[in-house]
C-alpha cells in the first residue's frame, strides 16, 4: 500500500487524504449504518485525526446511538457521497467508509462486525469474522 491515498467524493467537490493505517477496520450492523448505506451494513476504518486531511465543503447531521454516544455525519452536499463520521467514542478520530478509498479499498478488510445484534440475515457476514452484540470493548 502506498504512503497516502487520495480521493474524492463522486462529484470531485470534496477531497481526502489519508497518510498511514487506520485504527482499526469493521462492518457495523447498527440500525443507523443501515439507514444511511442503505444496506444491511456499513464498512468503517477508522483514522487519526492527524492522518487525514478533508477539504471542500460538507454538511453533517449528529444522532445519538443506542449506547448514548454521539454520532455525525458528514457528506459532500452536492452529491450526497458519505465523506467521514466521527464518534463521542473515540475523540479525535474520523470513520471513513472504505469505499471512499478507491482501488485501495481492497486491502482493507474488516476486522471485526459490531452491532451482530441488529444484523439482517439476509446480509451475508464471513462466519469466521469476529461478532460483538454492541460495540467492542477495547
Amino acid at each position: 500500500m502506498s504512503d497516502f491515498v487520495e480521493t474524492s467524493c463522486a462529484c470531485g467537490a470534496v477531497r481526502v487524504k489519508i497518510s498511514g493505517e487506520p485504527r482499526t477496520t469493521m462492518l457495523c450492523a447498527c440500525k443507523d449504518c443501515q439507514k444511511a448505506s442503505g444496506t444491511g451494513h456499513s464498512a468503517l476504518a477508522l483514522f487519526s485525526d492527524d492522518t487525514t486531511q478533508i477539504s471542500g465543503e460538507t454538511k453533517s447531521y449528529c444522532v445519538t446511538a443506542d449506547s448514548g454516544a454521539t454520532v455525525e455525519r458528514n457528506f459532500c452536499p452536492t452529491c450526497g457521497t458519505p465523506i467521514f463520521g466521527t464518534t463521542s467514542r473515540v475523540p479525535a478520530h474520523k470513520l471513513l467508509p472504505v469505499s471512499m478509498l478507491g482501488e485501495v479499498a481492497s486491502a482493507y478488510r474488516p476486522r471485526s462486525l459490531i452491532f451482530a445484534r441488529s444484523h439482517l440475515v439476509w446480509d451475508h457476514i464471513d462466519p469466521d469474522l469476529p461478532q460483538f452484540e454492541k460495540y467492542k470493548e477495547s
